[in-house]
């Protein structure tokens, strides 16, 4: 035997020799990952043991105090360099900022995940052309929900215009039926209209540009026709008689009780009032009877606002970045994204899961699907309408429109002054 060909034998029973112990270390690879304490973890727990059955690597949960405790203590973690290797955190671009993104976060960017999202949830996550943040749970709607009963009894369908909006609010009305109700002394339903309105009416009129101007202090809140607009329509509706005789007394509980008894047509309101429907009325009935659908423009159906599904952001400053990612990339194939649904039925953000709906999140879907859809505009601006149920409160008893929003804007830019953004 040359000397040649034994250090060859040599080296491939060395190879052989090691090749478990680097299967071994591989295995004891252990992710940790962080979620608040109020986070339901079934989903993950389903998940990450089929990630150790494929992979070896095991994922500890690590659950830290919820609300504004947890983005402090986040933000505290890299301040100290104490990374974990994946975290939930709120949605949207924001969190970018606050992690300093391009010098902390995995870029997800050109990743095939982003092409399994729904094209309003990309948008949303997008921040100068990057995305830091993959989006992990689901999506709902404010919006206008109605009585399906009581549509049926006036012969109408969801409205293709506004034209059609206002024809069923005539239509209860003579019916004896409040068309619209708005819980005035409850104040923060009042809200929902509006933005709802915005996707349909504000956004075509200013477009992204004018909404990144918004959020740089350079487009002011009052100056924006298409705004003052929708703020006109809701307190037109109002004076026209199509909403309850006590508005201004209107609560939430009442609300739900009146549409619950088929005396209420429609609602504007957010996701949950479904299921406080269901708590107070049955499952069934929420199946049967609750239909929804966006503030609908002069010309079309509308477009839906929705509210944003968390996101899950990877240090890329750990040594086990490559394998947070990785198992990022196998938590959203369909398979496991369902599993997700599963536990926590909801309007998928994946393109391609499946979730169990009532017909009312179905309808949000259709037009999720159409690319009719867009993030609530509040989850878009780093500031926020400060007080703005009061003041809506407000527009309904003296009808000042115009001081209305001037305060508004005011509030918008002393709220951004004193979070110190760029811009104010």
């Amino acid at each position: 035997m040359t000397r040649k060909l034994s250090k060859l034998i040599f080296a491939m029973i060395a190879m052989a020799t090691l090749l478990p112990l680097a299967a071994g270390a591989q295995s004891k690879v252990t992710l940790t990952m962080v979620v608040p304490n109020t986070t339901n973890t079934a989903a993950y727990e389903q998940i990450f043991a089929a990630y150790k059955a494929k992979t070896g690597v095991s994922v500890e949960i690590q659950a830290l105090p919820a609300g504004e405790e947890y983005g402090r203590l986040m933000q505290t973690r890299f301040a100290t360099k104490d990374y974990p290797d994946l975290f939930e955190m709120d949605p949207g671009t924001k969190q970018y900022i606050k992690f300093r993104a391009d010098e902390t976060l995995y870029d997800w960017t050109d990743d095939p995940i982003i092409k399994r999202i729904a094209p309003s949830t990309v948008d949303f996550q997008t921040l100068d052309d990057k995305i830091y943040g993959i989006p992990w749970g689901s999506t709902g709607s404010y919006g206008i929900y109605y009585n399906k009963a009581v549509f049926k009894t006036l012969g109408k369908t969801a409205p293709a215009n506004w034209a059609d909006f206002v024809a069923i609010a005539k239509a209860a009305k003579a019916a004896g039926i409040i068309p619209l109700y708005e819980a005035v002394k409850t104040g923060w339903p009042l809200q929902v209209f509006s933005f709802a309105g915005w996707t349909t009416f504000v956004d075509p009129a200013i477009g992204d540009a004018g909404v990144r101007k918004l959020e740089k202090n350079e487009l002011r809140l009052n100056e924006i026709p298409a705004f003052a607009d929708v703020l006109k329509r809701q307190f037109d509706l109002y004076k026209a008689g199509y909403t309850q005789d006590n508005v201004l007394s209107g609560t939430y509980e009442e609300q739900q009780e009146l549409f619950g008894q088929g005396k209420i047509a429609m609602s504007a309101q957010i996701p949950a009032f479904m299921f406080a429907l269901e708590q107070k009325f049955g499952k069934q009935f929420v199946t049967d009877n609750v239909g929804w659908f966006p503030l609908p423009s002069d010309k079309d159906k509308g477009i839906a606002m929705l509210s944003p599904a968390g996101q899950i952001l990877v240090p890329r400053l750990t040594k086990n970045y490559k394998a947070a990612a990785d198992l990022v990339r196998f938590m959203t194939e369909t398979a496991n994204v369902n599993i997700l649904y599963k536990v926590l039925p909801g309007i998928p953000v994946y393109t391609e899961a499946t979730s169990v709906l009532y017909p009312a999140q179905a309808d949000v879907l259709s037009f999720v699907k159409a690319g009719k859809a867009k993030i609530n505009v509040q989850n878009r601006l780093s500031s926020s309408f400060t007080d703005y149920p009061k003041l809506l409160q407000a527009m309904f008893i003296d009808g000042n429109i115009q001081s209305v929003l001037t305060q508004i804007d005011e509030n918008y830019r002393k709220t951004g002054k004193a979070r110190l953004l760029p811009g104010f």
